[in-house]
């Protein structure tokens, strides 16, 4: 994949207009195909609020920040439909992508009424990387037959992306 290619795309955010807002809105609809707004996501080249909120359900479902602005990780990973370099998080890791997946095993209550459980995670969303999180993720893994370790590699990263993509559909 060529790097000239994003360079050439623009930072979009609410308010933009253009080709490159069109070639964004077609890319949405093609990664988000279950979310309802997307019935609604005109292809018109306007960041209208229901771009906004396609842009950030696709951002949560492939742990990024979900800010609604599209720069060059946004549109790398539309390009690519998940993230690239997700790290390989274990006991002991730090950082924002703990607490993204803190936060998704976490459920919010929308989505644990939903669902009819609670979730896999009770602790703090702290971005640390500790016992809680450890075994809230090998309840994970044992309930999708994944390898049962409480790292988060591909397979697991896989896993949430699609628990991700469940639970951004019901919090609409």
């Amino acid at each position: 994949m060529q790097t000239s290619t994003y360079i050439n795309r623009p930072i979009l955010k609410r308010g933009s207009t253009g080709s490159a807002v069109e070639e964004l809105q077609e890319l949405l609809k093609k990664r988000v195909p279950i979310l309802d707004c997307i019935d609604y996501l005109e292809v018109n080249g306007i960041f209208c609020k229901t771009t906004e909120v396609a842009v950030k359900v696709f951002q949560f479902r492939v742990f990024l920040e979900d800010d609604g602005i599209v720069g060059l990780k946004t549109w790398k990973a539309l390009d690519l439909g998940q993230r690239l370099n997700l790290p390989l998080l274990r006991y002991g890791s730090p950082g924002n992508d703990v607490a993204r997946v803190q936060n998704l095993l976490k459920f919010s209550p929308i989505v644990q009424d939903y669902m009819g459980f609670h979730g896999y995670y009770f602790g703090a969303i702290d971005g640390e990387f500790g016992l809680k999180t450890e075994q809230a993720v090998k309840v994970f893994q044992e309930e999708k037959e994944l390898l049962v370790d409480g790292v988060i590699g591909a397979k697991t990263w896989k896993g949430l992306m699609n628990l991700a993509g469940i639970i951004s559909h019901i919090d609409l």
